[in-house]
């Protein structure tokens, strides 16, 4: 009987043991983020796989928070203020009539394999952006320089007339076409980065859409950080640039970027300890986390609009009549609440707020009104949807993105008896879907490249290569020519407001709501300031362990 009671007793104590053995080794657990936190090895959401990682190709916010670790431009801008700061260049002189801009560089200035960075690396990837045979798409934000325009529609041969110059190793000497207020604001962006001619050549990539120069290994940039690994639907990782000239401001070793597509996959390995920063947040998490991690949570204001593109050639989306009706019969409200769950701001014109005092015209604003768009339908030809085609509506793979897809797909078949169908893509095939318009519908946002209402209203010119619906104005693009020759910012947004509302009133887009960046982050990061485009260097971003967060 002692033996059987000893034998339990020991039985007892080695259970207690593994229970609290099991108990503390579930506190004291390290998780990735802990150990990445102290090797100041920042861990981010990215939302999918960046489509390219050449500055002159890249058009997604994906893309360019990576860029922005790898690059840096002329100048850069302050992550609280927005403010324009000094970066590959040192200073700059503007002459008075706003036309040309002289640009001294940092010595100190260096790529990633040693070599100066020069201002001929500027003139030559400026002018690799605007070759045509590169077939940038955001080509167009370079036609602010003088014959930027012409060279790029093939009008113009001589690359050498084109407005930008390398004086000499240090100095950039660039003239404008037109004054622009806010050229100084385009230079933080990917398509003015320079490049380093060298390397490209060294991959025939200098006049060729190649992207044998953006792997690992054979990358050479001029950022804070270099590319050490890309694995497709893994991770990329890039790592502390020791010959950076702003070193001093970088406090991270490494930055591991996540191309987690599904939003609650994400959420889950936010939880986990996996991430530090989430792309983004499932709506149907939001209370939970408001309820039982509130510090987790940052809604950033954030300028930037969700819509529905139209590929207006193709009939019956050409008939301006059916593009109303289609806009004006979604209840943007009623998907804000079922779906988003943040508070976004329904959008009922394309420009948000935050672009200075720039104001829509409010008569021109979208109108929700089932009555209206029934009767524009039949003045189509399509009473109650009678003969109107099945219609594809393509979107981009998201958690979020397919019930929005859903619900309005709902909307249109109640209130206008029209059927849409669904299709789903990866990023890369749905950028290729939109650049080649072979879609009919296409979910669609734009974030303002920089606080100024230009960033939206030029992407419909009709030589921009983003403008996707295949809508064009001669109209429209001479009230963008006008604002640039404006006198004074009220002059200019005057007439901006009335290219804006030319859009509202043709609707080659449908707004349903404007952005808030709404995600997940550790308390462990600082430094991670929140402004209205979401732009960041890394430049004093710092990792510090200061708690765990349960929910």
């Amino acid at each position: 009987m002692k033996n059987v009671w000893g034998i339990f007793q020991t039985a007892i104590s080695i259970c207690l043991t593994i229970i609290i053995s099991a108990t503390l080794t579930g506190c004291d657990r390290i998780t990735p983020v802990d150990k990445a936190t102290k090797e100041a090895h920042l861990i981010l959401g990215n939302g999918s796989d960046p489509a390219t990682l050449d500055p002159s190709l890249s058009t997604g916010t994906i893309e360019h928070k990576i860029l922005n670790a790898l690059f840096e431009g002329l100048v850069c801008a302050d992550s609280k203020t927005l403010e324009v700061k000094p970066a590959v260049a040192d200073t700059w002189e503007i002459s008075p009539d706003g036309l040309q801009y002289k640009f001294k560089l940092n010595p100190n200035a260096k790529w990633s394999d040693g070599k100066k960075v020069s201002a001929k690396d500027f003139e030559f990837a400026w002018k690799r952006t605007l070759n045509s045979i590169i077939g940038s798409e955001y080509a167009f934000m370079l036609f602010a320089l003088k014959n930027g325009r012409a060279y790029n529609s093939g009008k113009l041969k001589d690359s050498n007339q084109v407005g930008v110059k390398a004086i000499d190793e240090n100095t950039l000497l660039v003239e404008l076409e037109k004054p622009t207020p806010y050229f100084l604001s385009l230079l933080y962006f990917p398509a003015y980065f320079p490049l380093p001619e060298h390397t490209l050549r060294k991959f025939n990539a200098h006049n060729s859409r190649i992207a044998d120069w953006t792997k690992p290994n054979n990358m050479v940039s001029n950022g804070a950080f270099t590319l050490k690994k890309w694995n497709i639907n893994d991770s990329i990782v890039v790592e502390k640039n020791n010959l950076y000239h702003a070193r001093d401001k970088i406090f991270l070793n490494k930055i591991t970027f996540l191309p987690i597509q599904n939003i609650n996959t994400e959420d889950r390995a936010f939880r986990a300890g996996q991430m530090h920063i989430t792309e983004s947040i499932a709506p149907s998490r939001l209370d939970n986390i408001r309820k039982y991690a509130p510090q987790t949570l940052r809604q950033d204001k954030w300028i930037g609009t969700y819509y529905y593109q139209i590929n207006s050639t193709r009939p019956p989306l050409d008939n301006p009549k059916v593009r109303k009706a289609l806009a004006m019969s979604i209840d943007r409200s009623a998907i804000i609440k079922s779906f988003l769950k943040a508070g976004q701001p329904p959008a009922f014109a394309l420009i948000p707020e935050g672009c200075g005092n720039y104001k829509t015209i409010e008569s021109a604003k979208i109108k929700e009104d089932i009555a209206t768009a029934k009767k524009l339908m039949a003045e189509a030809g399509f009473p109650d949807g009678k003969n109107f085609p099945t219609i594809r509506i393509t979107y981009n793979t998201s958690e979020q993105h397919k019930p929005i897809a859903e619900a309005i797909q709902q909307m249109w078949k109640d209130n206008l008896g029209i059927t849409a169908e669904l299709y789903n893509l990866s990023w890369p095939a749905y950028l290729a879907t939109r650049r080649n318009k072979d879609f009919e519908i296409a979910r669609s946002s734009w974030i303002g490249d920089f606080a100024s209402p230009e960033t939206f209203l030029e992407i419909f010119l009709s030589d921009s290569g983003l403008n996707h619906s295949g809508y064009k104005s001669k109209t429209f693009d001479k009230k963008i020519e006008q604002a640039r020759l404006a006198k004074t910012e009220e002059e200019r947004f005057k007439i901006l407001s009335e290219a804006e509302a030319e859009i509202l009133e043709q609707l080659p887009i449908i707004p349903i709501y404007f952005y808030s960046k709404v995600f997940r982050i550790s308390e462990d990061v600082e430094g991670w300031h929140a402004n209205i485009l979401d732009y960041r260097n890394y430049h004093n971003v710092k990792l510090k362990k200061k708690g765990v967060q349960n929910d």
